[in-house]
């Protein structure tokens, strides 16, 4: 409104200068003396193109404070707009008025002449007036472009009571794609694998054949993609018709052959470069596969996401630059678009949002937000487990590089509910890698809930028994069992039938189980990290802590998380033959009738 009654008030003052100067009622009592007039600039003159069916644009010229043109050889018009229809045979010129006593007005343009059709064979798009369309042909020039973004899916593959899994998801991707209203990108942000046995004991295959089935354009590598070392990442990135993104990640100071710093993705004539990143996360991974891994961090991260940027828009020519990193804020909930200082965002640098990255997808941990920044750009993390999915509608101008970001969290009631059909792939999958048996089949019956504490409490316990019966014979110095052991979504083992693939959930993890060896002291400490740790550790003992010798040593049933954690000072004496991890252990207890 203020805009447009500006522009009534300035045309009358210039109506009523035109009127004063032809009337000659300017008064003229103090005439001033003839100075030399400064050496000022003109204008530009405006860029005219002349479009389809007489229709007839300009650019907008700096300094200017409005336009006047003639049709023919008719009347000088004022307008404030950049644009004018012609009939058959009109001929058109404008000049720009200056706002500013710095400039004189600009030269009238070259005549141009309508002399009827549209425009014939191909032209090159222009769009001198951004109206977002072309000034020749008049059609749209706008690519309408959805990013969806998947972060910490950990395995959710199936339907359960809890969960809702991917084949009603499937479908509604495979249907966005049909929609030719819209381009589509769907990556994910890290920890697709980890989580459930049909993904799991496949380390990540079953899924890595999903995400070529549905199309993804990337995946950022999480901290869980490393649970069971770069053998598993190498058969994945092989396996993969997309490319594994980490530009962070080095192996004794040497890039790492399993993933690599960016994607280039090009839709409607526009570039999308992909850069993905890990956060500073290595101490979850197991000393075991994470000795001589390193994770850039802070200044250099930095400096490695600046530099691949430039190169991706200097040399590759992207015209949009999306940043996927495996790291979040941990502090933000969900309740529209939230607006953050730097100090909310210590995982990120908003130095990369000045000019480098113009939008970001999160992940890690777990949280559902929507961010913008201090330079307006939008920061997307859809919680996690297949319960929301990111997504971004990104508006671009092909011909200007102008673009507006439009981001939404879309949930599973939307994407996995009752309306949408399954998709034949997920079973397919499912068959592929369970030919023959199903680890849905129920191996035992709980009579009452277990919580989190009482899972990894008979876990520690379970520890202990099991290397009493292994090494008890051979080591009389057995004292404890257990160790750092956490329990994962849903938290819980529900009353009634019990499956491997419930126990598999809430104990994802594949740490061996080995017997260790601990000096006294540091006996002490460990035993005194379940009161210090007491949300982690975890500890059946048959040892009084008052009764330990501090030079002596002593043999404890630990996994390979708790031994491979230096500060322990555990020595590895024997691991368990085959496959056995926690779950394992719970499984033939809960088949033995042991919560029944």
């Amino acid at each position: 409104m203020k805009k447009i009654i500006f522009k009534i008030l300035s045309l009358i003052c210039v109506a009523i200068l035109l009127c004063a100067s032809a009337t000659g009622c300017v008064e003229q009592n103090n005439p001033k003396p003839n100075l030399p007039k400064p050496d000022i600039s003109k204008l530009d003159t405006p860029e005219v193109i002349l479009g389809q069916y007489g229709k007839v644009v300009w650019g907008e010229v700096g300094s200017a404070l409005y336009y006047i043109y003639v049709v023919d050889d008719g009347e000088e018009t004022p307008i404030f707009e950049q644009s004018v229809q012609l009939s058959l045979g009109q001929s058109f010129k404008v000049k720009a008025v200056s706002n500013s006593a710095e400039y004189d007005d600009s030269d009238f343009s070259e005549p141009l002449t309508y002399t009827g059709g549209g425009i014939a064979g191909d032209h090159t798009h222009t769009d001198i007036n951004s109206d977002g369309l072309c000034d020749r042909g008049e059609e749209s020039i706008i690519l309408g472009l959805s990013i969806y973004a998947v972060n910490d899916l950990h395995g959710k593959f199936m339907d359960t009571d809890t969960q809702p899994g991917v084949d009603e998801f499937t479908t509604y991707l495979k249907d966005l794609y049909a929609d030719a209203e819209r381009e589509e990108i769907i990556l994910s942000s890290g920890d697709m694998w980890q989580g459930t046995v049909e993904s799991s004991s496949n380390k990540g295959q079953l899924m890595t054949e999903w995400m070529n089935d549905v199309g993804f354009a990337s995946m950022t590598l999480g901290n869980h993609e490393f649970d069971w070392g770069p053998a598993a990442l190498t058969a994945n990135s092989e396996l993969a018709d997309f490319p594994l993104l980490a530009i962070n990640v080095t192996y004794q100071g040497e890039a790492v052959d399993y993933c690599k710093p960016s994607t280039i993705v090009e839709k409607g004539g526009v570039k999308i470069g992909i850069i993905g990143a890990i956060g500073d996360c290595l101490s979850s991974i197991s000393g075991e596969f994470s000795d001589g891994l390193s994770f850039a961090t802070g200044s250099r991260l930095t400096s490695l996401v600046k530099n691949e940027a430039d190169r991706l828009r200097n040399e590759e020519e992207c015209d949009f630059i999306v940043y996927s990193i495996h790291d979040g804020g941990d502090s933000f909930s969900y309740s529209g678009i939230n607006s953050v200082k730097n100090s909310d965002m210590s995982y990120y640098d908003t130095e990369l949002s000045d000019g480098y990255v113009d939008l970001v997808f999160e992940a890690h941990t777990h949280r559902r937000y929507i961010l913008q920044d201090e330079y307006g750009v939008y920061h997307m993390q859809a919680s996690s487990e297949n319960r929301y999915v990111s997504c971004a509608n990104v508006s671009f101008n092909t011909v200007t590089g102008e673009y507006s970001v439009a981001p939404k969290l879309i949930g599973s009631n939307t994407y996995a509910n009752g309306g949408i059909a399954d998709d034949p792939i997920v079973d397919e999958l499912f068959k592929k890698y369970f030919p023959d048996s199903n680890p849905y089949d129920v191996i035992g019956y709980n009579k009452s809930l277990r919580n989190s504490e009482a899972i990894v409490s008979k876990v520690a316990e379970l520890y202990y028994q099991r290397g009493l019966e292994v090494w008890g014979e051979e080591y009389d110095n057995i004292v404890l069992g257990g160790g750092y052991l956490n329990a994962r979504n849903p938290d819980n083992v529900y009353s009634g039938d019990v499956t491997y693939a419930d126990l598999y959930s809430v104990l994802p993890f594949d740490n061996a189980i080995v017997l260790g060896r601990i000096k006294g002291s540091d006996l002490v400490k460990f035993l005194n990290r379940q009161f210090a740790d007491k949300n982690r550790y975890h500890i059946y003992s048959t040892l009084d802590q008052a009764d330990v010798n501090l030079n002596s040593y002593y043999y404890i049933i630990v996994d390979t998380y708790t031994s491979s954690y230096r500060s322990n000072n555990i020595t590895e004496v024997a691991r368990l033959d085959g496959e056995i991890y926690a779950r394992d252990l719970l499984a033939d207890f809960i088949r033995g009738g042991g919560w029944a």
